[in-house]
């Protein structure tokens, strides 16, 4: 019996009813799915990028985007992502933090991208993450090794290579190893260098290997006959340079200009067609870290990949930064195609952490809910007399 005041629908009624209520559904689905669509239309899928394309380190950043270009060219020609294109859109931060955050804010407000990409250096990048983490962007393979970019508990942040103090423990062991005792360990000083530099600290101590010296490195080049002058009169047996792009190379020329020999360690984020450019034959010898696979390699899937893309495009000039752009390119579009036929930022986060062992020709990749960094390789390999490294 129908309470007082309110007459029983006829049929009609409520069918009328029905078709009402699943009308705002859909709209209320449809609406949802809009709001936490950002970035991504029937034709593309937007991504940002804050990055260096001017100052001291662009150079570097371009080998970066070269090799992501490379795959996302691909990618496109071959009808995108379910039909949609990949569009990056890259904004100049010239290694500026402050500038980061702000091109950050822009790139969710203004131009509505699905997710953050490839953001180039420690201090920029850990300036972004926190506005990627209070908006629930997804920050996507970073090009830095920074510890404070793989803390448990960061919810949108992914990174698939080893980070810096992998590179540097692996670094002062190798030293160890073959009996070098006394080393001294120049870095930047930034979050990038300083943060590099107590990994080193941590691993003498564990490898048995005095710190003999230490020295900053300004991002601008000020100051570098300082930093020579307090390593050189400890006269150590290796250098650990913690830097990337123009100041590590300046280094090197200038403690070798001043006359002092020895054996430079550097990471992977430095460049080896910018140390050859820059040093010529003196930059034999100097010993690299890499977090990739070699792009000469011809074992591996995913490098004969880059190798035949590269060639396509003209490039015959292969470095590390070129595949690791690659290799990240190649993640995010594995990510997005996991999203599913409507993807969204939350949905592409569910994605990434469904990626518990995945294999990207070659390269594993292996990521959850609890475990958002991936990558325990790394490699030391000596530059050697052509300009290509050795082991």
């Amino acid at each position: 019996m129908a309470a007082a005041g309110v007459q029983p629908l006829s049929r009609a009624g409520a069918a009328r009813r029905r078709t009402a209520l699943a009308m705002a559904l859909g709209w209320a689905t449809g609406t949802a799915w809009a709001q936490d669509s950002a970035g991504v239309t029937d034709g593309e899928i937007v991504i940002g990028q804050s990055c260096q394309l001017s100052g001291p380190l662009a150079a570097l950043t371009s080998e970066v985007r070269q090799g992501s270009a490379l795959y996302f060219d691909h990618v496109n020609a071959s009808g995108g992502v379910r039909g949609r294109k990949i569009r990056v859109v890259a904004i100049d931060d010239a290694y500026d933090p402050k500038k980061a955050a702000e091109n950050t804010k822009k790139l969710i407000d203004e131009d509505k991208v699905l997710a953050l990409f490839q953001y180039a250096g420690t201090p920029p990048a850990l300036a972004a993450l926190p506005i990627a983490e209070e908006r629930g962007v997804p920050f996507i393979a970073p090009f830095t090794g920074s510890d404070g970019l793989r803390q448990a508990g960061s919810r949108y942040v992914f990174n698939i290579k080893a980070g810096y103090a992998a590179e540097l423990d692996a670094t002062v062991k190798q030293l160890a190893s073959v009996g070098i005792a006394r080393i001294a360990a120049v870095y930047l000083n930034n979050p990038f260098g300083t943060g590099g530099l107590a990994s080193v600290e941590k691993s003498v101590k564990n490898h048995k290997v005095e710190l003999v010296a230490q020295a900053p490195l300004e991002v601008d080049g000020s100051k570098m006959a300082d930093a020579v002058a307090v390593v050189a009169k400890a006269a150590p047996q290796a250098i650990i340079v913690i830097s990337a792009g123009k100041p590590s190379v300046d280094f090197v020329d200038a403690y070798l200009a001043a006359g002092h020999r020895t054996t430079f360690y550097m990471l992977s984020v430095i460049s080896n067609a910018q140390l050859v450019k820059a040093l010529g034959e003196r930059a034999r010898g100097i010993v690299v870290s890499q977090v990739v696979p070699s792009p000469w390699n011809q074992s591996m899937p995913i490098s004969r990949e880059f190798q035949t893309l590269a060639k396509a495009k003209g490039i015959t000039e292969y470095t590390f930064s070129q595949m690791e752009g690659f290799i990240s390119a190649r993640f995010l579009v594995e990510a997005l195609q996991r999203a599913g036929a409507k993807p969204t930022r939350a949905g592409l986060v569910q994605a990434m952490e469904s990626m518990k062992s995945v294999n990207l020709g070659g390269y594993p990749v292996e990521l959850s809910a609890t475990q958002h960094s991936s990558g325990k390789f790394v490699d030391l390999l000596m530059m050697g007399r052509d300009g290509r490294f050795t082991k």
